[in-house]
């Protein structure tokens, strides 16, 4: 661990994008603090310049509204979808290949091809197409962008499980490595 995070710190790019993803962590997790009340209320006069009054660093957009605590509240919705939809692809991911990996035969192939399918869509049009089936919400935008992202996943743990087919050059914490040598 001592050796990847030295690694890791070498390298000046992989450190700044590190401080400003903690950033964007640390001002949605302090939104509520940083930023008390409705970030949709009006607060001052209209278009309000940036740095001209502490109290609205970033100014006030056309209707009122301080732009920092919307970027501040927005960051926390942003990042609530962004990490439930990761997550949900990697599940979807993870069972597919999974599935595909260890069953082999017919059904390999049949979840193969369905992935197949699934890459050939593009990724944009899909998701437009799906929210606009399910209605613009939160929730169909998070199953919208997971359904979209499943099949890199899906295509990385097949191979990972049929690498394991042969039980000696896999690590022992593959518990299905035993199964499959069975």
């Amino acid at each position: 661990m001592r050796r990847f995070r030295q690694r890791f710190f070498a390298n000046r790019g992989g450190a700044i994008g590190l401080a400003i993803v903690l950033l964007v962590v640390a001002v949605a997790a302090g939104a509520p603090w940083l930023f008390p009340g409705d970030p949709l209320d009006a607060v001052a006069r209209p278009l309000l310049p940036p740095f001209e009054d502490a109290r609205w660093l970033l100014g006030t957009d056309r209707s009122g509204r301080d732009i920092a605590a919307g970027i501040a509240h927005g960051a926390r919705v942003s990042l609530m979808i962004g990490v439930t939809a990761a997550a949900g692809a990697i599940l979807i991911g993870t069972v597919v290949g999974a599935l595909a990996g260890f069953y082999r035969g017919g059904i390999d192939d049949a979840l193969m091809r369905l992935t197949d399918a699934a890459q050939t869509v593009p990724n944009f049009l899909l998701a437009l197409a799906l929210i606009a089936v399910l209605g613009p919400a939160t929730w169909s935008v998070i199953l919208a962008i997971a359904l979209v992202s499943w099949p890199g996943t899906a295509r990385i743990v097949r191979a990972e499980f049929l690498s394991c087919a042969n039980v000696t050059s896999c690590s022992p914490a593959a518990p299905w490595a035993w199964a499959m040598a069975g």
